[in-house]
């Protein structure tokens, strides 16, 4: 529950050099009441905004709103094409009101002959949904989405394997290693864009290094207390940086990583 206050001084600080801005992190952004204002005062200082929801809270009243806020890409988590598979990841989920407000959504930007937000399905493949892949390429078309993502999962100890790792490697970050256990496809190098391309801020002004930073662990100061300019430049964060380049395997959180 982002504070306004401090979403518009963040904003008014970064606003001359962000060019990006994706509202969400570990949670449903449609939870926080003023959401779309958050959308809507990103967008008045020309950042081009972006969020991820599982749009449950798109309907005939929040439609209108998500098109009047100047929200530029929605993307919306369908990880199976019948209620059946799809609950088995989102539990309790409905995926007949998902379907019918992304519906809903893109009938009523078509009448209003806006562009935006384009809506992408992002499909995250398991080995339980991805018998499935067919179906959702077929429900994407239908309902008109933009852009359909298949993205693979990211497991918890993966090495000695899982049933969410799918049968088609493609869609996978794991292979076998031949001995039994199972390895991150991409080898791990010493060196990270993300480092330099952009940041996440928590709710509550932590600064932090990737969203691979799930629970906070490597904080590297507060934006309410200081300045972002200031953090991004602190000993703290220049140590860390320098450790990517030395063994980023040392490092927890990049030991998933598939960039």
């Amino acid at each position: 529950m982002l504070d306004t206050a401090l979403y518009q001084k963040i904003i008014q600080e970064v606003s001359p050099h962000l060019a990006y801005l994706h509202l969400y992190f570990q949670g449903e952004p449609f939870l926080h009441p003023q959401f779309l204002e958050l959308v809507k005062y990103a967008d008045q200082h020309k950042i081009f905004t972006a969020t991820s929801t599982n749009a449950h809270f798109l309907n005939e009243k929040t439609v209108p709103q998500v098109l009047d806020s100047g929200l530029k890409q929605l993307i919306v988590s369908v990880d199976g094409a019948t209620q059946e598979v799809y609950e088995n990841y989102r539990i309790g989920g409905k995926l007949d009101r998902v379907l019918a407000g992304i519906d809903l959504l893109i009938k009523s930007r078509r009448a209003r002959h806006q562009h935006f937000p384009q809506v992408i399905f992002q499909f995250l493949v398991t080995g339980q949904n991805e018998h499935e892949l067919s179906k959702i390429k077929s429900l994407a078309k239908s309902l008109g989405v933009d852009e359909l993502q298949l993205k693979t999962a990211q497991i918890y100890n993966y090495e000695n394997g899982s049933p969410l790792i799918p049968s088609d490697l493609r869609y996978s970050r794991y292979l076998p290693d031949g001995m039994g256990k199972w390895k991150l496809k991409k080898e791990l190098r010493d060196k990270c864009w993300r480092m330099w391309q952009g940041a996440v801020i928590t709710w509550d002004g932590d600064v932090l290094p990737c969203c691979y930073d799930k629970d906070g662990k490597y904080t590297m100061g507060n934006i309410g207390i200081t300045r972002l300019a200031e953090i991004w430049k602190n000993v703290k964060y220049g140590s860390f940086r320098n450790q990517i380049f030395l063994d980023r395997s040392e490092i927890d959180i990049c030991k998933n990583c598939m960039e």
